[in-house]
């Protein structure tokens, strides 16, 4: 049972990747400011609690790094195709998989 504590609260699915939202979005901040300095402000982190521990920061998380991921994709892809693009190569987390 102790794996169901460890499941993403939008998913369901099991934590793979135990990096935060915060953490992630802070990597997503400077990646998109190469790009595109406007969009930068639109990557907000999140706190939602879990019982996964993130590996970089040891906060507790619930919010895997693939719906994290796919979330600011869909706002990126919004506004700047090919800014949303590169962040494919760089936070895909099997994103494409899911998005073809």
């Amino acid at each position: 049972m102790l794996a169901a504590q460890h499941r993403c609260v939008e998913c369901d699915d099991i934590i793979a990747n135990p990096i935060c939202p915060n953490c992630l979005a802070a990597q997503m901040m400077v990646m998109v400011g190469e790009y595109d300095q406007t969009l930068v402000n639109c990557i907000k982190g999140i706190s939602i609690e879990g019982e996964t521990r993130c590996i970089i920061c040891n906060e507790k998380m619930g919010l895997c790094a693939q719906c994290f991921s796919r979330d600011v994709y869909q706002l990126l892809n919004d506004k700047n195709q090919k800014v949303s693009k590169e962040f494919l190569q760089r936070f895909d987390f099997e994103l494409r998989k899911e998005l073809v």
